[in-house]
């Protein structure tokens, strides 16, 4: 039978190569941290939007500005900002940046926000070099548990894939969160019931929650994962990460609590997301009406609820005006008001859900599907399509729609070598790392599929590289062994 690949056995592979891997990421890394920022660090035809810092990213280098603002004026870093209605860690980090390489971050605050032009690629550098050192320390764990081969293409994975690899050169909060999934990793594959080693991660896991919000129950999976493995030698562990959580999530209740009154963890973004990204589209489904009109209808609905619950409002309004429904909190005089809204906001969002299951459901399982894509040219289009305000926009682009069967061979291939990677796992028996690796993956499914947004599918991805590694090298001992792979 014709041979159709080249294989070198196991020898091959080395520990300094796969920290050549490492290097060679960061500098390909850095690269592209370059050509975007030689490309799109600048505004868009109004003077004043940047094309790269647009949206979320745009909302944390104004909250990172507002730090510095406070703390030049002599404030306290750690309480210096605004009422953080989403994740506090990104913005605080870019504000850490900003004072320490003295790069100012906003241009004119009035009219309108401009961000100021330079001075942002070694943020984007030092977020890659964190990032790769985590993948070095990580290789370190895995290299005890792995076989060198196997190693070898788990790093690659985690150093190369484009749908990881493209956010160490952008803006968004990913870069970031991925390293703290590494280094949470790397301290599970320990693989110890000891109190300081787990109590770094809870430490590590609350930090995953200041970085972006979905990691707020990520304990969860861990602690199961501590029953399975260490059954009567779990109670140790189990609380040493608690107490570890509890320390870093209590500091955010306080923060809330000195600028609020109120002792709160979780973000009012997650009182409402459902709400807006899912729910509201389930009653325009129903009722067959457009996206505007189940605004009106819910606005209504929600303003009558501030009447009826005596809650304060601005003088000068317009409630015909309102272009979306959480706009409303815009109207609210007390911040403990604006709390109490977005309480109901949380109340309302599952109640459509229920009135409307079959619907919900329906929409639940497309979404998922679309999800689990991956999508490897998001920063660049998000960059060249929204950043700079082209017509149409990305998502309903021809070049939209070309791509799409590219990213789904793209997936699909991916997955099949993961497939291998769980036999792989079965096959050695080794459930324990298999159960922390599925309960991962099984938390982000549940907690973000329903928003079908493949962007919030790529800590997955992390994950999924064990899969991959031990796949792609169990694939290809079984072509070997049907002679189509040539030994070397």
């Amino acid at each position: 039978m014709k041979n159709y690949f080249s294989y070198k056995d196991s020898s091959y592979f080395t520990l300094k190569k796969i920290f050549l891997l490492i290097f060679l990421g960061f500098i390909s890394s850095i690269a592209l941290s370059s050509y975007y920022i030689i490309k799109y660090d600048k505004y868009t035809d109004n003077g004043y939007s940047h094309v790269m810092l647009k949206d979320e990213t745009l909302r944390i280098w104004k909250q990172g500005a507002k730090i510095v603002k406070d703390v030049k004026k002599g404030n306290n870093f750690f309480l210096s900002g605004d009422v953080t209605s989403t994740k506090p860690l990104p913005g605080r980090l870019v504000a850490i940046y900003s004072l320490l390489s003295d790069h100012e971050i906003i241009d004119e605050w009035e009219p309108s926000i401009k961000i100021k032009l330079g001075g942002k690629l070694p943020f984007l550098i030092i977020q890659s070099l964190v990032y790769y050192l985590a993948l070095a320390y990580l290789v370190l764990k895995i290299n005890k548990i792995f076989p060198i081969e196997n190693c070898f293409y788990i790093v690659f994975f985690l150093a190369f894939e484009h749908t990881i690899f493209q956010y160490h050169s952008s803006f968004w909060s990913e870069s970031f969160y991925f390293t703290l999934q590494i280094l949470i990793l790397s301290l599970l594959f320990n693989n110890s019931y000891k109190i300081s080693g787990n109590l770094f991660v809870g430490i590590l896991v609350g930090i995953l929650f200041l970085q972006r919000s979905v990691g707020i129950f990520y304990l969860m999976p861990i602690i199961t994962y501590f029953l399975f493995s260490y059954r009567s030698k779990s109670i140790k562990p189990i609380i040493a990460s608690v107490i570890g959580y509890t320390l870093i999530v209590s500091l955010v209740g306080f923060y809330n609590y000195k600028k609020t009154n109120l002792f709160y963890i979780f973000p009012i973004e997650g009182k409402r997301d459902i709400y807006v990204y899912f729910s509201t589209s389930l009653i325009a489904q129903k009722k067959k009406i457009n996206d505007n009109e189940v605004v009106k209808e819910e606005a209504q609905r929600l303003y009558k609820w501030l009447k009826d619950n005596n809650i304060k409002l601005k003088d000068d309004y317009d409630l015909d005006k309102i272009i979306s429904v959480t706009s409303l909190s815009s109207l609210i005089k007390n911040e403990k008001d604006i709390i109490k809204f977005y309480d109901h906001l949380n109340k309302r969002q599952y109640e459509i859900i229920f009135e409307n299951p079959l619907i919900a459901v329906k929409q639940a399982i497309i979404r998922l599907i679309h999800f689990s894509v991956l999508d490897p040219i998001h920063n660049y289009y998000y960059n060249e399509y929204r950043g700079q305000n082209k017509k149409p926009a990305f998502i309903k682009s021809k070049t939209h729609k070309i791509w799409i069967p590219y990213r789904i061979v793209y997936t699909l291939l991916i997955y099949f070598v993961c497939f291998f990677g769980l036999i792989h796992f079965l096959k050695q028996k080794n459930y324990q790392l298999l159960l922390l690796l599925l309960l991962s993956i099984f938390y982000y499914i549940i907690l973000l599929g329903w928003t079908g947004t493949t962007r919030l599918f790529v800590p997955n991805l992390i994950y999924l590289s064990f899969f991959f590694g031990n796949g792609l090298v169990l694939l290809m001992n079984l072509l070997k062994k049907n002679n189509l792979i040539i030994s070397n």
